[in-house]
């Protein structure tokens, strides 16, 4: 039998998150990718964000981040407001509504993680982190 390669094994595990999101995305009306917005813009704080932001966090093309950002505007989940720092940029900011679904959108995520390390000893998880961490970034330095 021939052994798996590990990029089949990240690709169906990306895959299949991918599809649990949007599964559970689609009774508020919205993608897993917004919800994925959602998430972080919460955990952005005070910090500023802008689409150029989304585009490096998310891997996506200046076209696609901002049909996504025109998406959730038209949603009521975001707004576009003139940057204090640069009136050519527009910060992103979570509406009410895009706020209101935070808990909800955290509370998936945390336990869509737990599926993924079910089973796993703790050592198994730290080891599985640090994998996953130094996968992600193994072609940073052309960025």
């Amino acid at each position: 039998m021939v052994q798996r390669r590990l990029g089949a094994w990240i690709r169906d595990a990306e895959h299949q998150m991918n599809i649990e999101m949007n599964d559970f995305a689609r009774p508020y009306g919205l993608t897993g990718m917004q919800l994925s917005v959602i998430d972080f813009l919460s955990r952005s704080g005070e910090k500023d964000v802008f689409q150029v932001d989304l585009e490096h966090e998310f891997h996506v093309q200046r076209s696609t981040a901002s049909l996504l950002v025109k998406r959730m505007v038209e949603r009521d989940l975001v707004t576009r407001i003139v940057a204090a720092s640069d009136s050519r940029k527009r910060q992103l900011r979570l509406t009410a509504k895009g706020r209101g679904l935070v808990p909800i959108v955290q509370q998936h995520l945390v336990e869509q993680d737990a599926k993924m390390v079910a089973g796993l000893s703790p050592q198994e998880v730290a080891a599985f982190r640090r994998a996953l961490v130094n996968v992600s970034h193994w072609n940073s330095e052309k960025e």
